[in-house]
């Protein structure tokens, strides 16, 4: 039988299925789209977390870079001696803060160092 042979009540039943079968559809879309967004926002959170550690391990490399080079340039005894003008703090603590922070503000940081360990 045709749809157009349908009586008006099979009809209206035929068309009352397809509006169930396609409610049926919109919440399954709605509900795989709130799954995909929690998951987006927890993949964005971790991406957010990496990128922060990644940015402190470049300073700290900067930091060590300088650390290695002063080393190289003073001698282990001179850079272990007290830094002039920074009381408590070696030659090479003062140093690598100097890095630290030159590569955090290279980087975009405004307070480099609140990253800084110790």
């Amino acid at each position: 039988m045709s749809a157009q042979a349908l009586l008006p009540a099979e009809r209206l039943a035929e068309l009352e299925g397809l509006a169930v079968r396609l409610q049926d559809g919109v919440a399954g879309l709605r509900a795989a789209l709130e799954a995909e967004t929690v998951r987006a926002t927890s993949l964005e959170r971790e991406l957010a977390v990496t990128e922060a550690k990644l940015l402190v391990e470049t300073m700290h490399s900067a930091g060590l870079a300088a650390q290695a080079t002063r080393l190289l340039a003073v001698g282990p005894e001179a850079a272990l001696e007290e830094a002039e003008g920074h009381a408590g703090q070696t030659l090479l603590a003062v140093v690598y803060e100097q890095a630290f922070d030159a590569k955090g503000r290279e980087l975009g940081l405004d307070d480099p160092a609140r990253f800084r360990v110790g």
